[in-house]
């Protein structure tokens, strides 16, 4: 039996199983890269939810009740409470929207509930990116692009193959116009989609603490910390490169904490404003720009930091720089730093107890040593060049897996008398034991040395393998700072070309690639990845339009450039649109189904039973048939069975609007 409904019908079919397996396996892959990053209980309950919808596809249960889903969404709720904490901020918004959507599929029966699911995952793909923007995401936001084209093109009706191919077609017609947007719209200082940063969240691996260990587990890892990209194609040495990060000063319980991050009242030598760095040429001077994943506002900075002139930044106690106002995503800043290994800075007695202070009773037989080095020193840098001394003549070895004894809380006794093995921290660890033994104020710095040069597109690339851990002394009669790396002094080569040149053949698994030239493709990618998509801002826009030959003219003329520019690229995809309604549509039949659709309800063989006589006395039955339908649909009843026959084209497709015009005013 048939039924006439308010509202349109065709909303009200369900679409086929397949196609409703396609729509879910397209959530899947949107939902993947937060897979990755959201807590494993959330991931899993959106797994066994995913689970189960695919699994009620085939079965006679169409969709859950109501009550089933509110008791559902409640108990998502508190789970994600639970798990991250709160249900406000970036994790836990994300995580109930991810749960919310395949919710929303439990009640998918209809081609509306359908298109609201697909409208959905478009949201929940901004949401992979507010957690990774690599280039690794490119790939995955064009397939899920066109998976969102073609599904749409599914829902109307058309057939799988078509679907796949309208949908690749109208993303590559829509590329050139998508380029022009991206290029010419306003753009902010900052990228769109910075949010507050998590406080348990963690992107370089550098921690607040510092024990043995620390550094060499870090270094294994070999993820991107950050871009850098000096002024004037500056390539800096090696061993100049100290990207400080953070600064160690209290030791409890054999471990090193950071000093309390206090804006910094110390006196980095009287360096001069940054209007007049652009004036001068000085060697021991130099402007750099990074472009870094936010990790809490830390952002490492070459010896030593000027005082930044970009609101929003400001350097602390150890002359670290940092970001006030800390945000998820990466990062462009441009500082000018002064190569040297002194900091100034005023001592008083509070200073001088907190960077001498160390565990009593521990590690005594360093202390004696330091006592024998001190004797015989007539000041700090001779008592400095003393423990070198020491490094280099006890051959010790610089290696990732040093001997260690856990049994003992002596820890220093044991690796510079018996282990004679280290890494970077543990050079740095007894250094300032040893300086601190003797009542020299000494701390460590943590953050990287070196990088590695791509010469062909000038940048430098610092990886966690380029972690480091060096010390700073304080030579009291001078008043200042002195930067002291004893990793120098058993491992010269770490300094000056890396740390992949400085470990036993057996040690550099995993710090290199196995495939050299990809890995040059990909770094190269990735550098214009961040520096032109992700990081786009105000100041890449200028460079373009200034690229262009386009700064400088008047904004109405650019403007109409712009207008241009955005027609000449939209024109390929409007004129395909046109051919293919042109080729696709069968006016008549189009005209008439659609008609069928919105007062009809049942199946598609059941419409297609429906002839124009049979249509005519329903609408006469709800006294919907006015004079337009009526004229409408004698109109079709002559052309489709009278013996004049079909009429052109031109004449089909006015009908049809005239249809179109008459279905909705219905």
């Amino acid at each position: 039996m048939v039924m006439w409904l308010a509202d349109p019908v065709f909303l009200r079919k369900s679409p086929s199983v397949r196609t409703q397996l396609i729509l879910l396996l397209m959530l899947a892959w949107v939902s993947l890269p937060l897979l990755f990053e959201l807590p494993l209980s959330v991931c899993a309950a959106f797994a066994l939810l995913w689970i189960a919808r695919v699994a009620l596809l085939f079965t006679s249960i169409k969709k859950l009740p109501l009550w089933a889903l509110i008791i559902l969404l409640v108990a998502t709720s508190v789970w994600v409470y639970f798990r991250v904490g709160t249900i406000i901020g970036r994790d836990a918004s994300v995580s109930l929207l991810m749960l919310m959507i395949i919710l929303k599929a439990f009640e998918g029966e209809t081609l509306r509930d359908w298109q609201i699911l697909l409208l959905a995952q478009l949201v929940l793909m901004g949401g992979g990116l507010l957690f990774n923007q690599s280039i690794l995401m490119a790939p995955w936001l064009i397939v899920a692009l066109f998976c969102l084209i073609s599904s749409l093109g599914l829902l109307a009706g058309i057939k799988p193959m078509m679907a796949i191919r309208q949908g690749a077609v109208i993303l590559i017609l829509s590329f050139p116009l998508a380029v022009i947007l991206f290029i010419a719209m306003p753009r902010r200082n900052t990228p769109l989609w910075g949010v507050p940063q998590p406080q348990q969240s963690s992107v370089t691996g550098l921690s607040d603490t510092l024990e043995s260990g620390s550094v060499s587990n870090l270094i294994l890892s070999n993820e991107l910390a950050f871009n850098v990209i000096f002024d004037n194609n500056a390539i800096p040495r090696n061993a100049d490169m100290y990207w400080r990060v953070m600064v160690m000063g209290n030791n409890t319980d054999g471990k090193w904490h950071a000093v309390k991050e206090q804006y910094t009242d110390e006196d980095t030598l009287q360096l001069p404003s940054r209007a007049l760095l652009e004036q001068r040429n000085d060697s021991k001077m130099v402007g750099y720009e990074l472009i870094i994943q936010d990790d809490h506002g830390r952002l490492p900075a070459l010896d030593q930091p000027l005082p930044n002139e970009q609101f929003g930044f400001s350097r602390r106690v150890g002359n670290v720089v940092r970001v006030n106002n800390s945000r998820e995503g990466l990062r462009r800043v441009h500082l000018y730093s002064q190569m040297t290994p002194y900091l100034r800075q005023q001592m008083d007695q509070g200073l001088l107890n907190y960077y001498t202070q160390l565990p009593d009773g521990l590690n005594p037989e360093t202390r004696r040593l330091a006592k024998q080095l001190a004797d015989k020193s007539g000041g700090s840098e001779e008592f400095i060049n003393h423990i070198l001394t020491y490094f280099k003549s006890s051959h010790f070895q610089y290696t990732l897996t040093p001997k260690r004894n856990n049994e003992t809380q002596n820890k220093i006794d044991y690796f510079l008398f018996e282990g004679h093995e280290g890494f970077c921290e543990d050079y740095a660890d007894a250094m300032v034991w040893l300086a601190r033994s003797i009542g020299v104020p000494a701390r460590i710095v943590i953050g990287y040395q070196g990088g590695e040069y791509h010469p062909d597109n000038k940048f430098w690339q610092i990886r966690s393998k380029d972690a480091h851990a060096w010390t700073e002394i304080w030579i009291a009669e001078k008043g200042l700072w002195k930067r002291v790396d004893p990793t120098t002094a058993v491992s010269s080569v770490r300094i000056d070309k890396g740390v992949e040149s400085a470990l036993p053949a057996e040690q550099r698994a995993g710090l290199s690639s196995a495939f050299p030239l990809l890995q040059k493709y990909l770094d190269n990618g990735q550098f214009y990845w961040q520096q032109w998509v992700v990081n786009y801002d105000r100041g890449s826009q200028k460079s373009i339009l200034s690229w262009l030959n386009l700064k400088n003219i008047p904004v109405y003329v650019l403007i109409i450039v712009i207008i241009i520019a955005i027609v000449i690229t939209s024109l390929p995809l409007i004129f395909w649109l046109r051919r293919q309604g042109n080729v696709q549509t069968q006016p008549l039949t189009d005209g008439i189904n659609l008609l069928k659709q919105t007062i009809v309800e049942g199946e598609e063989s059941e419409l297609s039973a429906i002839g124009p006589l049979e249509l005519q006395n329903i609408l006469a039955e709800h006294n919907l048939l006015n004079e337009d339908l009526a004229a409408l649909l004698t109109q079709y009843i002559n052309w489709q069975y009278g013996a004049a026959g079909m009429p052109d084209m031109r004449s089909q497709r006015k009908w049809l609007r005239k249809m179109k015009k008459a279905v909705r005013n219905l």
